[in-house]
């Protein structure tokens, strides 16, 4: 058991291995504002993610993110094998255990520069394989960026931090008179960016989609590059139209381009279409 203090509420590493018995803490992983995550074993000797939830999280929308992610059991999505509560000292936490993931996320990747067209399109088709699930269970992720896509051995992509995604028969959590939706700059749609909930769908992760594949081909997110601020990258979302990448073939740039339009209507219906347009072009 490694030694020291767990930075959460003054809670300490002999308390949390009375409260986890079954387990064996190896490190810490990172620590973030919402959950500090550690490295354990299982008895069984199997290695996997513990998160502890900061006690001041709000945790309706903590719950919401688990069940979405724990619905989906391909290896597009990180395995939840536990949900609870524990008394850690004298406290009580929610805690997440799953799959321990291998690899780096997407962000980190391209802080080495720009993909291959080979590999974008690689990670490019993984993901809408994803996105067909999250359609198929009605859902909206919302949040498609680098810093949710982990790129694992074996080339594997991953989709994480259901925190934001909607169900779309579900009541929003987000206040209808709210200026702004929940969205990441530079990567959400201008329908989130207006908070348009009944404009939002599957064509609003496809904007994303697109976003992140510009982003990969290019080695630049459009609607970030020479922005300064949060509200020249809102406003560069909504007006500006992307240039063409001139080593992106024309059929590839089409299919980004079509993701990319403004009006969601006008975008593809699903990921279905997409990914056959993707395949009829590339393979």
């Amino acid at each position: 058991m490694v030694g020291g203090k767990l930075k959460v509420d003054n809670v300490t590493l002999e308390n949390l291995s009375k409260a986890f018995p079954d387990l064996q803490l190896e490190k810490e992983l990172g620590k973030g504002g919402q959950k500090t995550v550690y490295k354990a074993e299982t008895s069984n000797g199997d290695v996997i993610a513990l998160k502890i939830i900061h006690p001041d999280q709000d945790i309706e929308r903590i719950t919401r993110e688990v069940n979405a992610v724990a619905q989906f059991k391909s290896e597009f999505f990180p395995e939840i094998f536990d949900i609870g509560k524990r008394t850690i000292g004298s406290r009580e936490f929610v805690f997440v255990v799953e799959e321990f993931l291998e690899g780096q996320d997407l962000r980190t990747v391209l802080r080495s520069g720009k993909l291959s067209l080979n590999e974008a399109i690689g990670i490019g088709a993984q993901l809408l394989q994803a996105l067909i699930e999250v359609f198929e269970k009605d859902m909206v992720h919302r949040d498609i960026k680098p810093e949710n896509i982990i790129i694992g051995p074996n080339s594997r992509v991953v989709l994480l931090d259901f925190g934001i995604a909607r169900h779309l028969s579900m009541q929003s959590l987000t206040q209808d008179l709210a200026i702004f939706g929940p969205f990441s700059p530079g990567y959400g749609a201008p329908e989130q960016i207006k908070n348009e909930k009944r404009s939002i769908s599957f064509r609003t992760d496809l904007f994303s989609w697109a976003v992140v594949m510009y982003e990969m081909i290019s080695g630049t997110n459009p609607f970030i590059a020479g922005c300064t601020t949060g509200e020249e990258i809102i406003r560069k979302t909504l007006g500006y139209v992307p240039p063409t990448i001139p080593e992106c073939p024309s059929d590839i740039m089409k299919i980004l381009n079509w993701c990319l339009n403004k009006p969601c209507h006008r975008r593809p219906p699903n990921p279905y279409i997409v990914l056959e347009k993707l395949k009829e072009v590339c393979y």
